[in-house]
């Protein structure tokens, strides 16, 4: 990202972050959140914990079987929790866009054709929360601010398949080659045009829409084993809703984490079912931090390595000299 997207989406995203945190916390006693925290059962945040790194994983093998390259499951494992790392210190999703990036490198493919890849990956979040939502929103009670969330989520829904759609037309009908000196960025649209016109064909589809609802019904177990942990019990299903909304509303611009939002959606979500204040604020502090401490020093591990990787091969490249 250039300096001043970057400085953009911070000027946006941490003034928003705050106004709904103190939306959050403005009527919560934090003695009591404070509480319930040091009271958590921490048996049943490790299994929490347990649970989150089985979303990733199965993430991972989706966004395997969408890019059909020849890389295994932990390499895309290890993408996947780089790439939400990055996204929980930096700015403007960076994370999707530097997986994409370094897919194309290990691969060996287009980084085009690699960004269209995360770009079908989170289609499918997109498509398992929706799906999510729409079959527990009959057990909820309406209000406004949920069919926000809805409207939005469904027109979002909409713009990917009409994206999709029209990303396939284009294909067909212009030719590759009939510019074949193009710019960088002309590739590279064309590239990630390519790569969403790609059929994935029915079976493999259904896989990845399959493992998209795996992973949200994964992530849903975490949550309730953190309501569990706090002293709130969520039946299956309300463990569902609070997961799709929590997911789908995060796309709200914020800070990095989705702090102050995070907090703000769990918290109406539980008011729904008539949870407290302060209960639902230590669910939203106790199962933000279930995923993002693992994920933010996994990802540092990692970044890490690979960048003591590359300093050693580029100190093993022999040194040609020119002699005159």
């Amino acid at each position: 990202m250039s300096r001043r997207a970057t400085i953009l989406a911070l000027a946006v995203g941490i003034p928003v972050s705050a106004v709904f945190l103190w939306i959050a916390i403005r009527q919560a006693d934090m003695a009591v959140v404070v509480a319930a925290l040091r009271d958590a059962n921490v048996g049943l945040v490790a299994l929490a914990v347990a649970a989150m790194a089985c979303v990733y994983l199965i993430q991972a093998e989706r966004w395997r079987r969408i890019a059909q390259v020849p890389l295994g499951l932990r390499r895309f494992f290890e993408l996947v929790l780089s790439g939400i790392g990055c996204n929980n210190v930096l700015p403007g999703r960076i994370g999707d866009l530097l997986r994409a990036r370094w897919l194309g490198t290990d691969a060996n493919i287009p980084g085009g054709r690699a960004l269209a890849t995360v770009v079908l990956d989170r289609g499918s979040d997109l498509v398992g929360l929706v799906v999510v939502l729409l079959v527990t929103l009959p057990f909820v009670t309406p209000s406004a601010w949920l069919g926000r969330i809805v409207l939005g989520s469904i027109l979002a829904l909409i713009a990917l398949l009409v994206g999709i759609v029209a990303a396939r037309r284009y294909s067909r009908t212009r030719n590759r080659d009939r510019r074949r000196e193009r710019g960088v960025l002309r590739r590279v649209f064309r590239d990630v045009v390519d790569g969403l016109a790609e059929p994935l064909g029915r079976r493999r589809l259904g896989v990845v829409l399959a493992l998209s609802l795996a992973a949200w019904g994964t992530w849903s177990v975490g949550a309730l084993l953190v309501g569990r942990a706090v002293g709130i019990e969520l039946t299956p299903l309300e463990a569902l809703f609070v997961s799709a909304v929590i997911n789908l509303g995060v796309a709200i611009p914020s800070s990095p984490g989705f702090v102050g939002t995070y907090q703000w959606l769990a918290i109406a979500a539980l008011g729904l079912f008539d949870v407290p204040v302060e209960g639902a604020l230590a669910f939203a502090i106790l199962l933000q931090a279930v995923w993002y401490v693992p994920t933010t020093l996994a990802a540092g591990i990692l970044l890490g390595g690979r960048a003591i990787q590359r300093a050693g091969r580029r100190r093993e490249r022999p040194i040609v000299s020119v002699q005159q």
